[in-house]
């Protein structure tokens, strides 16, 4: 049997409702090597979206992920409304400067590995910052 299946690793909290320091702490220190062993036990193979985010906050979490031979992708920095205008201008110029110091990390560390990308879902538009 054969199937598709993605994972996104970021630091979002559902019930908070907004990233969260903790919840990346806990994604990286217990969910993320629970769900590898399981994926590995059953022979399951996945793609792994990281937030930039996530990425910034944990790089070993690629490298771990990368160890088990799963495939890496990007999703985007975080899930940051961009309903206001001013606000997303405001945050536009901290947002391309965190672009440069990620992707090199991300080129870095996934430069031996197939990646892709996938923006989230919450952003659209004719120009793509992420």
């Amino acid at each position: 049997m054969h199937f598709l299946m993605t994972i996104d690793v970021e630091c979002f909290s559902i019930p908070l409702n907004r990233c969260d320091n903790d919840t990346g702490r806990e994604v990286y220190e217990a969910g993320l090597p629970r769900l590898l062993d399981l994926l590995a036990r059953h022979d399951v193979q996945g793609t792994f979206y990281f937030t930039g985010k996530m990425a910034e906050m944990f790089p070993e979490a690629i490298e771990l992920v990368m160890g088990y031979g799963h495939e890496i992708g990007y999703h985007g920095y975080d899930h940051s409304s961009y309903a206001d205008l001013n606000a997303f201008t405001g945050l536009l110029s901290d947002r391309l400067k965190r672009r440069v110091s990620i992707d090199d990390t991300l080129e870095n560390l996934l430069s031996r590995a197939h990646t892709h990308r996938n923006k989230p879902s919450d952003f659209a538009g004719e120009h793509d910052f992420w």
